[in-house]
């Protein structure tokens, strides 16, 4: 659950702080059955970050809306989006030669090229910064290059991609 976005929802309804900090704390309780104590805090100050933050303009808070928000189809989050995107790009790809292909579905690819791997990877947001696509590049980014170091790569080049 994007818990920014439901206060900011509820907030910008006209609901009352109280409300929305005890409506989001029994969400967050049913969710991590956490104690209430800690949820109710929690929302409070999820709440408060939500005041703190809006009406913020300038680049770096604006962006294009993409239409979907972040939870709705979990591309990125290993969500039914997720498992679905990889499930196409395999089928449409088929089987290659690759080393490491879209079939297992992954994030990456390798090939094997002059006796080197070749390696890439893609990734979305995996996070709920959507209102701030600044820190949201900054950790798909990390969350790539992550994906690289781990298969033992080295990164020698990065292609943003804004939609």
């Amino acid at each position: 659950m994007d818990v920014e976005e439901y206060a900011r929802v509820h907030l910008a309804a006209g609901e009352d702080e109280n409300t929305v900090i005890k409506n989001l704390a029994g969400r967050i309780t049913e969710i991590k059955h956490s104690r209430a104590e800690y949820t109710e805090a929690f929302a409070r100050a999820v709440v408060q970050e939500v005041k703190n933050t809006h009406g913020l303009t300038g680049d770096f808070f604006s962006f294009e809306p993409a239409g979907v928000k972040m939870g709705e189809f979990g591309v990125g989050s290993r969500g039914k989006g997720d498992f679905f995107a990889h499930r196409q790009i395999a089928r449409i790809i088929g089987k290659t030669s690759a080393s490491v292909g879209v079939d297992e579905m992954d994030d990456a690819g390798a090939v094997k090229a002059g006796g080197d791997y070749i390696v890439c990877t893609v990734d979305g947001m995996h996070s709920r910064l959507s209102d701030y696509p600044f820190l949201a590049g900054f950790h798909v980014t990390r969350a790539t290059l992550r994906d690289l170091y781990v298969m033992g790569a080295k990164p020698v080049m990065l292609f943003p991609i804004s939609t």
